[in-house]
């Protein structure tokens, strides 16, 4: 009985484990374009796993914007659903700004599992059909849990290799 014990609080603490997941994406070199939609803006597609919960965004990036563009229309936008501004605020043109900051999500992948992530001007499209402004290099983190069900996998595998142990 005590064995069954321990072995069901190990299939719990892996689950735990598995629940502090994050993913880190380069966005280096990644345009703004237009408005969401734009046919020219760029998607950065990342698997993540069907039913994950996005908890957290966090980004570190440097930016520069073109023309008359100004840093706090440059925005990312996840699964169409949920938008990111990096430079909130900063109403003037930039070269080589760092930005850093985090918020966070609830966001629930689909069965597909994918995160969709289009980079996009909102306000104004400053330079039409050319690029508003780019991300000279960075990083965006995206902590999620896993769905449920795949937690319960891990933690019956932990119970089950326990049991064959015997």
């Amino acid at each position: 009985m005590k064995k069954t014990i321990a072995l069901a609080a190990v299939a719990a603490l892996a689950g735990t484990a598995v629940a502090g997941n994050s993913i880190t994406i380069d966005v280096s070199g990644v345009n703004s374009w237009g408005f969401q939609g734009d046919p020219q803006n760029e998607f950065i597609d990342v698997f993540v796993g069907a039913g994950a919960s996005i908890t957290n965004i966090a980004w570190d990036v440097n930016l520069t914007t073109l023309g008359i563009s100004w840093a706090d229309e440059n925005t990312m936008t996840f699964n169409g659903a949920e938008s990111v501004n990096v430079a909130l605020g900063d109403a003037f043109t930039v070269s080589n700004a760092n930005y850093a900051g985090s918020q966070g999500s609830g966001l629930v992948l689909d069965a597909s599992g994918m995160l969709s992530i289009e980079v996009h001007e909102v306000g104004f499209d400053d330079n039409p059909g050319d690029i508003d402004s780019f991300f000279n290099s960075g990083t965006v983190t995206i902590s999620y849990v896993p769905a449920p069900g795949a937690l319960a996998v891990l933690g019956m595998g932990g119970l089950v290799a326990g049991r064959r142990r015997r």
